[in-house]
């Protein structure tokens, strides 16, 4: 018995379309054919309801089901909407914090011992700038207070040059411009440093740490300094330094600010590193003054010392940072280094960004290591040059740059004003505007810093009843007055700040995916399904089926959507 073939029974007829008219019998008929294809809206339709009841999207499914009403494929298009808008707006506020701010400081994951860094550099500056038994400087302004016409020129020139030292409102009608001439002079006449220090003792050196300070220039005027390295590492050889300021020919033996110092380095190395901390393993300081050379005009009623610790591969700011140290006074600092590293994964990043500068993006044009305080120093030199067209006799400067006299005093003065407003208002502005990113001088923090902190305690130093009790004539000290300085780390540790991504680019997608996972069930393979559906599986289906749509015999199409009748 033969078996009938069955018939293939459409889920969707399709209707019927007249195409002609046939004769037959002398009666003409209608001719009609089944379409071929079932027109965009209703292809569109059947392959949206394919792909909604294949994909992982939450929600699809129930908006492709024809057995579901309007109404509840609208309640699940309005919950996705609402999902996926929800899901937009937390991924637009994760971009514009890693945007804004893409660094996290965070504690390193383990305390750094205080041999690792250099012992600070140690900056002593006399308050006494000129010695009253080498030139009087209170009998010379009271001469031109009272418009005496008893000084020559030459002695009102070396008044003019001494108020380069001296406060501000002391005298300010010299020549605008001067010479070296001067800075020999202010270095002639200030206190020695022989005459000055008493004597000093630093842990590892054998021999007096005498022989270690190095005369500098400073705002302060004649300065010397402990630890701090070499003009030949510190300065660009387009420097000019009038004299031997600021060299003492040691070399830092490999260390830099980034590094640190060599695996191999000795323990008596340059710059020189504490082993320990506590009073034993500090720094002793004895220094002194005359009364006879005491001045109570130039710099005011204070008398003793400043003193700052900074960087050894920076330039000191003494009227900026210190800490007093009174004549007939001991005092105890107490050091906590500071020290801020920045993570390999944020070097790709724009500096303004993550607000540092690494030593290679930023050049200097007259210091070969980059620190903030380097760059504000030339900042403001560049700054002073242009608007008083000479510069301090302390900046560094290239050889012919004009060196400021007396009469330029309230241009500099002013010059460093309007450069510190300009650099308020320029941080006020990208705060209101963060399309604007750099400031005038741009002195971003160096990605490596480090800065000493001190504590410091004080108390009267009665020098004199200790020199009684060892019997010593004190006929040989003349008016001498003494500060006693100790200078160690605090702790044996320290813990170091370190700059860190607060998003990586893993980290980033990692949250964007959960958000879109949490509200819609999207997923790297959702974009990949939809790009398949729109694309690879489209091209197939018409590859496969068009030539039976378009040749009118449709019976091969069945894709469980439809079935034409054979």
């Amino acid at each position: 018995m033969t078996e009938t073939p069955k018939k293939l029974t459409p889920v969707k007829q399709l209707p019927d379309v007249e195409t002609g008219k046939k004769e037959k019998d002398g009666i003409e008929y209608p001719v009609k054919h089944h379409r071929p294809y079932p027109g965009f809206r209703k292809n569109f339709y059947y392959y949206f309801a394919e792909y909604s009841s294949n994909t992982g999207i939450h929600g699809f499914k129930y908006m492709g089901e024809q057995e579901r009403t309007i109404f509840e494929r609208l309640w699940w298009l309005v919950l996705f909407c609402v999902s996926l808008y929800i899901c937009i707006n937390l991924i637009i506020q994760t971009w514009i914090k890693w945007d804004t701010s893409p660094v996290l400081v965070s504690f390193a994951r383990s305390p750094t011992p205080v041999w690792q860094v250099p012992f600070p550099a140690v900056t002593v500056c006399s308050e006494t700038k000129a010695r009253q038994t080498k030139y009087n400087f209170t009998d010379y302004y009271h001469k031109i207070i009272n418009e005496s016409n008893e000084m020559t020129e030459d002695e009102k020139k070396k008044f003019s040059d001494l108020a380069l030292v001296c406060e501000n409102h002391i005298y300010n009608k010299g020549n605008l411009t001067t010479g070296f001439d001067t800075i020999e002079f202010l270095m002639g006449i200030a206190p020695d440093f022989n005459e000055m220090l008493w004597s000093c003792k630093y842990t590892l050196l054998n021999e007096s740490c005498s022989n270690f300070f190095t005369p500098i220039l400073t705002e302060e005027g004649l300065c010397f300094t402990f630890n701090m390295l070499d003009r030949s590492e510190l300065l660009n050889n387009n420097v000019f330094l009038h004299g031997d300021y600021m060299s003492h020919g040691r070399k830092s033996e490999g260390w830099n600010l980034e590094d640190g110092y060599p695996k191999n380095a000795p323990i008596n190395t340059y710059p020189r590193r504490a082993m320990s901390a506590g009073f034993s393993s500090g720094f002793l300081l004895l220094l002194r003054a005359y009364q006879q050379d005491l001045d109570y005009i130039c710099r005011g009623p204070v008398q003793g010392f400043k003193i700052l610790l900074h960087n050894p591969a920076e330039t000191p700011r003494v009227g900026m940072q210190y800490f007093r140290a009174p004549l007939n006074q001991e005092v105890v600092v107490a050091v906590k280094p500071d020290m801020m590293t920045t993570s390999e994964g944020l070097k790709d990043y724009d500096p303004h960004r993550r607000q540092c500068y690494f030593p290679k993006e930023r050049h200097l044009a007259f210091y070969q290591s980059y620190t903030q305080q380097n760059c504000e120093v030339e900042c403001l030199t560049n700054y002073t040059l242009a608007k008083c067209e000479c510069v301090a006799y302390h900046m560094p400067h290239e050889e012919g740059t004009p060196i400021c006299g007396s009469g330029s005093i309230t241009c500099m003065f002013e010059a460093q004003n309007e450069l510190l407003r300009r650099e308020v208002q320029s941080g006020i502005n990208r705060e209101e505007d963060e399309s604007q990113k750099t400031s005038e001088c741009d002195c971003l923090p160096g990605c490596t810093s480090l800065v000493y902190n001190a504590e410091t305690s004080q108390a009267e130093f009665n020098w004199a009843r200790v020199f009684q009790s060892y019997k010593v004539n004190f006929s040989e000290f003349p008016g001498v007055q003494m500060t006693r300085i100790n200078i160690f780390f605090k702790e044996q540790q320290f813990i170091t700040s370190e700059r860190n991504e607060l998003y990586g680019e893993t980290d980033f997608l990692a949250n964007c995916g959960g958000i879109l996972g949490l509200f819609t069930g999207f997923s790297f393979l959702s974009i990949v399904e939809i790009v398949y559906f729109l694309s690879l599986r489209l091209m197939c289906n018409v590859k496969k089926y068009g030539r039976h749509y378009w040749s009118g015999s449709p019976e091969l199409v069945n894709d469980d959507m439809y079935v034409h009748k054979k």
